[in-house]
């Protein structure tokens, strides 16, 4: 099983929702959000910039357009300290307004980069997901 933190679709040419990290960085980065919660992400921030790996690959090159087709990141479901902060990175977003939604599936798709804490996996329209 894999988990996905999501955020509303915030680019209108999204393939897919945002992940959690994008709206993370911009509340860090933001004057408006208030000094503690700014403190707080940026101490998960800090977390995963530390512990979690980053993926060599993201996706593939598609042959028609030569430009890389993104994949989508998910924990694995065995990394629980990953989760864990994750899961505290969302109360911590959901302070700020942004509501964030756990997605669960047991096919994200065509696995292109894995680790003993997430996978990057090219979407298919027919993944299953269950939205929690």
């Amino acid at each position: 099983m894999f988990i996905r933190f999501v955020a509303p679709r915030a680019l209108r040419s999204a393939r897919a929702d945002s992940g959690i990290f994008g709206p993370a960085y911009a509340f860090r980065d933001s004057r408006a959000t208030p000094d503690y919660l700014r403190n707080e992400i940026a101490q998960e921030i800090t977390w995963f910039c530390d512990c979690l790996p980053v993926p060599k690959r993201f996706g593939v090159v598609t042959r028609k357009s030569r430009r890389p087709y993104a994949g989508i990141c998910w924990f694995r479901d065995d990394a629980r300290s990953a989760i864990a902060h994750a899961n505290t990175l969302a109360t911590l977003l959901g302070e700020c307004d942004v509501p964030i939604t756990r997605v669960i599936t047991d096919a994200p798709g065509d696995i292109v980069y894995r680790d003993d804490m997430q996978v990057v996996a090219m979407p298919r329209p027919e993944t299953p997901v269950r939205w929690h």
